[in-house]
């Protein structure tokens, strides 16, 4: 039997840890929905961008972005550097491993991914996690990373695994391919017809000749660069939305938890205080009854 000072310990302090996880679920949420609200739009950016690369023929265009002969490739892989999202990111580095073959490079943003990876002795590249703000360094370095990486190692294939929100309560690991990028040029599919000349924010007469001011690598690659920028900015976003939902759905679990662990401790301490008081008054009954038996109590 547990001494009833304990068991009100324990209901002390379970009622603390309460209190402090709804305050940190509080946060969570407020940060959530704060984070949600300065989502920036990117539709029109997305669509002038759209339209630039409409606008590019790269039929019988060779450049390793587009398509290389098949060599290694590099995965990409986003963490979270917030607490109680153990499983999150998990899951993220779990899906990064299943792909992964000899000769691969492996690329971890976050150190809670980085410590899971280290823990599987395979060689990695680290950047450090992604900040509440979502600045625009950090992405031009990353960035830049996986562009040197790509050239210097001749790579054939590079993906991005992250965490992408779907709802408040679902997030799914999700990747997307990086490179080979040839599907951002429409034109190089045999659609130009149907894809160049669609209304769009760039207004392009289709008898109309566009002249190229800069050779055709350099086009390429700048709108290949400016592309990725604006794709891992999204997807970082996406991350710290994922990682907020999944901190405060998290915590709300952790909450019912604490609470049906409290209610049963509840239970145990007044069966404890009920069976000492049956046990008391047991030994008062008996110890009257021997006194009366002794004529000490008439």
């Amino acid at each position: 039997m547990i001494p009833l000072t304990i068991l009100r310990k324990d209901l002390a302090f379970n009622k603390v840890m309460e209190n402090i996880i709804e305050v940190l679920k509080g946060v969570a949420a407020t940060e959530y929905f704060h984070l949600q609200t300065k989502r920036k739009s990117f539709d029109e950016f997305e669509g002038r961008l759209r339209d630039l690369f409409a606008q590019v023929d790269i039929h019988d265009f060779q450049h390793p972005f587009l398509g290389a002969a098949a060599s290694s490739s590099n995965i990409v892989m986003i963490t979270s550097d917030t607490g109680f999202l153990g499983e999150l990111n998990m899951s993220v580095i779990n899906y990064g491993l299943a792909q992964h073959r000899d000769g691969d490079l492996l690329t971890v943003v976050g150190k809670e991914g980085v410590r899971y990876i280290g823990e599987h002795g395979i060689k990695y590249d680290s950047f450090p996690g992604i900040d509440d703000d979502i600045s625009y360094g950090p992405v031009v370095k990353l960035r830049d990373h996986i562009i040197k990486q790509f050239f210097d190692k001749k790579l054939s294939n590079t993906v991005i695994i992250y965490p992408h929100f779907v709802s408040f309560s679902v997030q799914k690991i999700e990747q997307f391919q990086l490179f080979p990028c040839r599907f951002l040029f429409p034109q190089s599919q045999g659609v130009a017809g149907s894809a160049a000349h669609k209304a769009g924010f760039l207004q392009v007469d289709p008898e109309e000749k566009i002249i190229l001011d800069s050779p055709l690598k350099a086009i390429v690659e700048y709108l290949v660069k400016v592309w990725i920028g604006q794709l891992i900015h999204l997807i970082f976003w996406e991350s710290k939305l994922s990682e907020w939902a999944a901190r405060v759905m998290h915590l709300e679990r952790s909450t019912t938890e604490i609470r049906d662990q409290q209610k049963k401790m509840r239970l145990q301490y007044f069966r404890t205080l009920h069976e000492r008081s049956d046990k008391s008054t047991r030994e008062i009954f008996v110890s009257r009854m021997a006194l009366i038996k002794s004529g000490a109590i008439l």
